[in-house]
């Protein structure tokens, strides 16, 4: 294996997230983390129990998205799906807040949302789209999140435009490089890929990480 791919097949996620993937497609999925080695996947909790099973022989960090596109959980539920993804055999959890109650200025049941999914004590990635919030609760969002303990942040939720270098400049100018940035959305091409590693993000997440590797292969 190259050094660029051993590289990227660490920084690049899988997303495996599609509800209408055909078994046959599921598995041959899974046949390609393991050909390229890549070491982590994010998925719904649906796919959890059938991914655990897949890569049971493959060394892989399987990450659950919740609350996740819509943000749509309510507070009364966290404690019981966090549960369900710890219990299915997740690493850790990627979560979408619910900006209304900061929008609202409900600071503290925007806290209390984030506490309780970190209670769970596996890691915690939050998950941000950048373009679909106004500067001021972009940054709100940030600092609330680092003050309650956020070390991992996701932006770019698959939906809008994806995110540019620029776009990652203005991140990196609120949140320190310390914390892990995740960039979702978009992501087809390693030339992207290259330029958001060069910008200074940790890791990427796509479901084109077949059509990604194989031009690594090529080069």
């Amino acid at each position: 294996m190259s050094n660029i791919e051993y590289e990227l097949n660490e920084k690049i996620h899988a997303i495996i997230i599609n509800p209408y993937l055909k078994w046959d497609d599921f598995i041959s999925n899974c046949d390609l983390i393991k050909k390229y080695n890549i070491k982590n996947i994010s998925t719904s909790l649906n796919y959890l129990s059938y991914l655990k099973d897949a890569m049971s022989n493959h060394s892989v960090n399987i990450n659950a998205l919740i609350s996740y596109p819509f943000a749509d959980l309510p507070i009364s539920f966290i404690d019981e799906f966090v549960g369900f993804a710890k219990d299915k055999g997740a690493n850790r959890i990627e979560y979408m807040p619910n900006f209304i109650n900061l929008s609202k200025k409900n600071i503290d049941t925007f806290g209390l949302e984030i506490e309780m999914v970190k209670r769970s004590e596996i890691p915690v990635t939050l998950i941000i789209n950048k373009s679909k919030l106004d500067k001021e609760l972009f940054v709100r969002t940030i600092e609330i999140s680092i003050e309650l303990g956020i070390k991992s942040f996701q932006f770019g939720d698959g939906f809008g435009p994806p995110i540019s270098t620029l776009d990652v400049d203005e991140i990196l100018k609120i949140i320190s490089k310390k914390n892990h940035i995740k960039i979702v959305g978009g992501i087809k091409k390693l030339t992207q890929v290259i330029d958001l590693f060069d910008s200074g993000i940790s890791c990427v997440g796509t479901s084109n990480f077949s059509e990604i590797f194989e031009e690594v292969r090529i080069i």
